[in-house]
């Protein structure tokens, strides 16, 4: 299964974007993302299976969740 991240400037979003992939059935997990992984600095991630990319970047959009970047797929 390929990973995707989807980056968020604190753990508190991230744990927020969490909770409306899991109410959808969207498995995922806080990741802690190095300065490298975002064009500013440290952050958190929330990495999910590529397969469902489309269904979670939907899903951020309905709800206005800002996310950083997206990394993979």
């Amino acid at each position: 299964m390929q990973t995707c991240i989807a980056a968020f400037n604190s753990m508190t979003a991230a744990i927020g974007a969490q909770r409306i992939l899991s109410a959808a059935a969207i498995r995922s997990s806080v990741v802690k993302l190095n300065a490298n992984q975002t064009a500013r600095g440290c952050g958190y991630g929330l990495e999910f299976s590529c397969a469902q990319r489309q269904n979670v970047e939907a899903l951020f959009v309905s709800r206005s969740i800002q996310v950083s970047s997206y990394i993979g797929g």
